[in-house]
């Protein structure tokens, strides 16, 4: 009956991962088919390519994600999962990989904001502010759960 489970969750992990892929793969294709015809175009300027920038760190972090998942679910199993050292490494991963993507977007909003009405750039300040809190709120696990290395 384990076996079955199991059997079902990779699959289930699998189309998830798959889905994944093809969502982000879709966002890069349109998002340099966007910048190919804005740079082609007469009114073209920097600042219409950081939204492309914004799309295309978003769909990286799908396929991270993605691949976290394959990783760490589907090829791994159940053989590391037993280790707290092992566990702690795979969390902080997965945890990094939502940093890093907060990270960038708080910085392409920072910089979209500052280009048009510097005033609404407590928003943008916020996401990095979150961006850093998650990074030390990670790092204090890290501290905290590194005595459980058995």
């Amino acid at each position: 009956m384990k076996k079955v489970v199991t059997s079902v969750s990779n699959a289930i992990y699998i189309a998830g991962c798959v889905v994944l892929y093809m969502i982000a793969l879709c966002i890069l294709v349109s998002s340099v088919w966007s910048m190919i015809q804005e740079i082609g175009s007469a009114d073209y300027t920097v600042y219409k390519l950081l939204d492309e920038v914004g799309l295309i760190v978003f769909s990286i972090a799908v396929i991270d994600v993605g691949k976290y998942l394959m990783v760490e679910e589907v090829l791994r199993g159940d053989v590391k999962r037993g280790r707290p050292g092992e566990s702690r490494k795979a969390l902080t991963k997965f945890a990094m990989i939502i940093a890093s993507a907060l990270s960038l977007e708080g910085l392409v909003l920072t910089i979209e904001v500052a280009k048009e009405d510097i005033t609404k750039i407590g928003y943008p300040v916020s996401v990095l502010v979150t961006a850093i809190l998650y990074i030390v709120g990670l790092a204090l696990y890290r501290r905290l759960s590194s005595g459980s290395n058995k």
